[in-house]
């Protein structure tokens, strides 16, 4: 039985780590079935229970999200969407100095893609 636990819990670990894990070197790129409406619908519903600032900048294919110029934001990003047909690429990357994605933005595009 304590063996299941703890499969269980490294499980979990592992899911919760793994968009991070995806952003190397301040970006990473995604593939969604979701349109672009729901992707940023659940996008936007994340960033707001966070209460974290965010933007949205429209394309003709797309858009970008960011929290670029926000009071306080120590790690500012960019999240390019855009509609490929079949599905919608996603384009995550870190606008900071730093270039680094935090783990906040990067496990809410996770969970919408």
């Amino acid at each position: 039985m304590k063996q299941v636990g703890l499969v269980t819990v490294v499980s979990v670990i592992a899911c919760a780590a793994a968009p991070v894990s995806q952003v190397r070197n301040g970006s990473a790129t995604f593939a969604t079935a979701r349109s672009v409406e729901q992707f940023g619908t659940c996008f936007v519903g994340a960033q707001d229970r966070a209460a974290q600032a965010w933007s949205y900048v429209p394309k003709g294919d797309g858009g970008t999200f960011s929290n670029v110029g926000a009071t306080g934001d120590r790690a500012p990003y960019f999240l390019a969407v855009s509609d490929r047909g079949g599905e919608r690429h996603v384009r995550l990357e870190a606008a900071g100095a730093a270039r680094t994605v935090d783990r906040n933005i990067a496990r809410a595009v996770d969970q919408c893609i």
